[in-house]
């Protein structure tokens, strides 16, 4: 039957047939993937790795380690939360393949100012065969109040 058909067609048939052999054995679809609790854990370590300043944890749970523009990113989103106080409302709630948790923190300057932030952050998470990692992640639209000592000690209505 292979024989009538022409070379092209033949042709087509093979690479299709290679190409289902590769995904088959490359666990494509298969039930190695990691559940959504897995996804969800991981979306909400990298969160709370990021408020509590450990800019290390946060890079060691992305999908690609190699990937110098997201540990930029991270470093430089964690770094602000270094030595401050932040909370991450766990679980998180679902928007497609990313998972949105809402946060509030207080970060103290030197002068004795701070700044009492919160928002959500929104984090995708990559899915692959046994691995989930965070592909990307999003602060947006902080809302930011700005204090000082003076601010918290003379105005009790700033409590």
């Amino acid at each position: 039957m292979l024989s009538r058909t022409p070379p092209r067609a033949h042709y087509s048939l093979c690479l299709a047939l290679l190409l289902a052999t590769c995904a088959a054995a490359s666990g494509c679809g298969s039930a190695s993937e990691p559940s959504i609790a897995v996804q969800r854990q991981v979306a909400g370590r990298f969160a709370e790795a990021v408020f509590r300043g450990q800019a290390a944890t946060a890079v060691g749970l992305l999908a690609d380690r190699r990937d110098a523009a997201l540990i930029w990113l991270t470093r430089r989103a964690a770094r602000p939360w270094e030595g401050s106080h932040a909370s991450v409302r766990l679980p998180g709630r679902r928007a497609g393949r990313s998972w949105v948790f809402r946060y509030s923190g207080t970060r103290t300057h030197p002068d004795g100012s701070f700044e009492q932030v919160r928002g959500d952050i929104v984090v995708a998470v990559a899915a692959s065969s046994g691995h989930a990692g965070v592909e990307s992640f999003a602060l947006p639209h902080p809302t930011i109040r700005f204090g000082t000592h003076h601010d918290s000690v003379l105005l009790p209505s700033n409590r």
